[in-house]
């Protein structure tokens, strides 16, 4: 549950999180959410830091342990 994370994810946050699910390349991602690459990489990192993880394939499946797919 997200109650096991240390701060829960932002709004875009889980948008951004939705999308990595994908096979979207990084900068497909950016493209559809309108921002920069930089900007989604912030988004990426804070997801990252906030599951505990290092890579893509870790949030994703740390995303499912904690149920927020």
């Amino acid at each position: 549950q997200e109650s096991d994370m240390l701060e829960p994810l932002s709004e875009r946050e889980l948008e951004v999180r939705k999308l990595l699910r994908s096979e979207l390349s990084g900068p497909e991602i950016a493209q559809q959410l309108i921002v920069s690459l930089h900007t989604l990489r912030t988004h990426t990192n804070n997801i990252y830091n906030k599951l505990g993880v290092n890579n893509r394939r870790a949030a994703v499946r740390r995303a499912e342990e904690l149920d927020l797919l």
